[in-house]
């Protein structure tokens, strides 16, 4: 399999990001990822750590709908690398029991985040004076994020019993979900002939993890491979294009095929796709393969000559709705292209460059 892809399970689920408020404004990460202090914003004047067990804001709260200016702020970033995969988020908060009868501050609350904006609310409820645990589930916008996250608590609708004291209290605050390493991708896989009569592989990698695995492997009919070449990473790459000459090429040949084999550091193998060479030289451009599997568009090129290259995929219709400009040597290469969304049917693949045009239909 060539994209890895990591599911989220709910029973695997876990806390990746947790606030106590015990004294102190810092949070604790997970494995795979960080947080970032919580705080209220600067329109709440007064902020005090009660006791050594809760935290609160005092004044600044809006007697009627929410006011974009006062809130508690708390953010979880992924470790480079690492993506992750939020579930829920559980607050444990109310507000203040000062007052006659007891009951002061906020009597609701609601969660927004970054990811558009602040603008919307992920939930929302009343809020008592008694702590309660409220649990938000977040949804499919909050998988496989790979960039910080900022979550916004507003108090809002203000109401305070004689002596009261208009607070929002927090005892804790609880991320689960799951961190991991982002899916490794390889974007491209080139065999070329060299002048010297040796063949140079090359791939091209995102998401890299520092201790991945990476076997060249060779055939002489398509099926049974060996591996010619071993390589470890040493750190991490987002991005990155490996090279390998394979200067020990058998003397007679009329095909070899090639391809690359990978390990993660958690054992996780995919293969890259095949690559065929021939003895002959590629006089013409051809599309010798594509499919489409999942997200991802796999295609076999030739190109007879150096040079750049657009691959794209055009409805029947003669719309594009992908594309993609490559730098391709002479010789035959797997070449990999997103396409979230596409919709079942007929399709055009197209690759043009150095005044040459051809195209295969796919049905997928």
């Amino acid at each position: 399999m060539l994209l890895l892809t990591l599911f989220t399970f709910p029973c695997l689920s876990q806390t990746i990001g947790n606030w106590t408020f015990n004294n102190t404004l810092a949070g604790t990460g997970g494995t795979y990822n960080s947080v970032a202090n919580a705080d209220f914003s600067g329109s709440i004047p007064s902020k005090v750590f009660n006791g050594s067990g809760e935290y609160y804001g005092e004044d600044g709260w809006p007697a009627g709908a929410v006011n974009t200016g006062s809130y508690l702020q708390f953010s979880i970033s992924p470790n480079t690398g690492y993506q992750l995969d939020l579930s829920s988020i559980v607050l444990r908060i109310r507000r203040s029991n000062t007052g006659s009868p007891a009951g002061s501050g906020p009597t609701a609350w609601s969660l927004r985040s970054s990811l558009d904006g602040f603008t919307t609310d992920i939930a929302s409820n009343s809020l008592v004076h008694t702590y309660t645990n409220y649990t938000v589930p977040l949804g499919s916008a909050f998988l496989q994020v790979y960039s910080t996250v900022t979550f916004r608590l507003y108090g809002y609708n203000v109401s305070i019993n004689s002596g009261g004291l208009s607070r929002l209290v927090l005892d804790n605050i609880s991320i689960q979900g799951i961190g991991a390493v982002l899916p490794v991708h390889i974007t491209g896989i080139q065999a070329i002939r060299s002048n010297a009569n040796g063949i140079n592989v090359k791939w091209q990698m995102s998401q890299v993890q520092e201790g991945t695995v990476f076997k060249v492997q060779r055939s002489t009919n398509g099926i049974d491979y060996t591996t010619i070449n071993t390589y470890t990473e040493k750190e991490f790459k987002a991005t990155y294009s490996y090279n390998y000459s394979d200067v020990n090429v058998p003397a007679v040949y009329s095909k070899l095929y090639y391809r690359v084999q990978g390990q993660t550091p958690d054992g996780r193998t995919f293969l890259s796709p095949i690559v065929r060479v021939s003895k002959e030289t590629a006089t013409q451009a051809v599309i010798n393969h594509a499919s489409i599997q999942g997200e991802l568009l796999y295609t076999s090129l030739q190109t007879p000559e150096t040079g750049c290259y657009t691959i794209s995929v055009v409805a029947m219709n003669g719309a594009v709705l992908k594309l993609k400009r490559i730098e391709l040597e002479a010789g035959v290469h797997g070449v990999t292209l997103p396409l979230p969304s596409l919709s079942r049917g007929t399709y055009l693949i197209r690759l043009t460059g150095n005044g040459i045009m051809t195209g295969k239909k796919i049905v997928w």
